[in-house]
């Protein structure tokens, strides 16, 4: 697994070069700039962590995702924003590496007329305190859960956001997050370019490098005979299984 600062910073710099050459349309509205300051900052709290700090990537769609409601939104707005740090020093193959300053979060923000609506979504992580009462409700160690602060302020009509369910799901890193929104977001019948990604060598080098940071330790929770983690056990990320 590549945890390599240098190659980390490749493949954020690749990502740049790809999407300034398949993304003409500027769907990916500020991907560059949220992208360089993500190299920026990967430097900033010396050898031992990597912190990678994207802010608002904006994506602009123009054609409405199957199944979007109200009927009449005709644009979505999706800000993407993901804030994780690593501790290279912690053993991945007994502990999780990302530090508790974890934020991934998605605002959605469609377009009707003259009127807008909003909904959001975020990754969560949850760090619980040793010798904490058991939790009253599932609570994965990380998990996908509408709603959140990015809603604070905006008009929501009739709808209702609670706090529940909280559903699975391995840690994302700016990498796979952008892969997260191009495959859930941009279908490639409306958005072309989509298809070069998908199909560059390149860009399939970087996502794989990801997901062997990321994904790997997650998913070994899932075989009881071989797991030796301490943090991602098969209790703690998928309870409802146990």
């Amino acid at each position: 697994m590549e945890w390599c600062k240098i190659q980390y910073g490749k493949d954020l710099n690749e990502l740049v070069k790809l999407f300034k050459k398949f993304d003409t349309q500027k769907t990916f509205k500020n991907i560059d700039t949220s992208l360089f300051k993500a190299i920026g900052s990967l430097h900033s709290k010396g050898d031992s962590v990597l912190p990678v700090i994207a802010p608002n990537i904006e994506i602009i769609l123009k054609k409405k995702i199957a199944g979007t409601l109200p009927h009449d939104v005709h644009t979505v707005t999706i800000f993407l924003e993901v804030i994780s740090e690593f501790d290279l020093n912690t053993n991945i193959e007994e502990h999780d590496r990302i530090i508790d300053s974890y934020s991934f979060q998605i605002e959605i923000k469609g377009i009707n007329g003259e009127s807008e609506c909003y909904n959001a979504w975020h990754l969560d992580q949850s760090i619980r305190k040793p010798k904490s009462n058991p939790e009253s409700l599932d609570h994965p160690l990380y998990h996908f859960q509408p709603g959140g602060n990015r809603l604070e302020g905006k008009p929501i009509g009739n709808a209702i956001f609670i706090g529940s369910p909280r559903l699975p799901h391995p840690p994302m890193d700016i990498i796979l997050g952008i892969h997260f929104i191009l495959r859930n977001f941009c279908s490639p019948r409306d958005y072309p370019f989509v298809n070069h990604f998908l199909n560059n060598p390149v860009y399939l080098a970087i996502i794989k490098r990801a997901r062997e940071r990321l994904f790997v330790p997650y998913f070994q929770a899932f075989d009881p005979n071989s797991n030796n983690h301490q943090d991602f056990t098969f209790d703690k990320v998928f309870p409802l299984a146990v």
